[in-house]
Order: structure tokens, then C-alpha cells, then sequence
């Protein structure tokens, strides 16, 4: 699995942002994970909905277009619950919980994927 960071106005926020793109990497996603520290989380390629079955934690769930844009965020998203179906999101960035409101992430800000 590769790494990217996560950059808002050319300023890193998350350097440590692991890239699911394939089917398996997807499917495991955050659940062989313990926790998350302030820079770390995963990328999910092609994804517009998510679930925390099985998860120990909870997590900040970003959802973005395709160029990046904030869709929609679930904050404090805790284990055994489904997101909603964001139609038009690409991306899903899963952080640790808190993350959203320490780095003021709104809908409409544009994140960038640097890989």
C-alpha cells in the first residue's frame, strides 16, 4: 500500500496517509489497526460510503471529489455504523477522531493529494 499526504493551501496536515486502491486493501481497510496519531489515516480511491464494523475506534470520515473538495464529513464516527451514500464523492479520508474540528475542516475547502 502506498503513502500520500494531505496538503489545505499548500500546508501539509496529514503526512502519513496510507492509499487504498485495490479491492483487498479497501476491504481491510483501518481494521487491523489499533488507533490513529494526529498525522496518519487512510485514503479509500473510488468510495462513497463507509462502515465501521469490527473497527475499535472512532474516526473522522472525509468525503471528496475527485478534484479534492470537501463533500460531506462524519465526525466521531463511532465502531458498528454505516456512513451515508455520498453519490458524487471519489475519495473517503478516514482520520482520527477530532481530526475535522482541530484542523477546521469545512465542505467546500479543497484538500490536495499529493502522492
Amino acid at each position: 500500500m502506498e503513502n500520500c499526504s494531505i496538503l489545505r493551501n499548500d500546508m501539509v496536515l496529514f503526512s502519513e496517509i496510507k492509499v487504498a486502491d485495490r479491492f483487498f486493501t479497501r476491504l481491510v481497510g483501518l481494521l487491523k489497526t489499533d488507533g490513529l496519531n494526529e498525522k496518519q489515516g487512510l485514503l479509500l480511491k473510488k468510495c462513497n460510503q463507509v462502515h465501521t464494523f469490527g473497527l475499535k475506534f472512532p474516526i473522522d470520515v472525509i468525503f471528496l471529489s475527485k478534484d479534492g473538495d470537501i463533500l460531506h464529513m462524519e465526525q466521531e464516527m463511532g465502531p458498528g455504523k454505516v456512513s451515508p451514500h455520498i453519490k458524487t464523492a471519489y475519495w473517503v479520508l478516514e482520520l482520527k477522531s477530532g481530526s475535522g474540528i482541530h484542523y477546521k475542516l469545512e465542505i467546500n475547502q479543497r484538500l490536495v493529494i499529493r502522492q
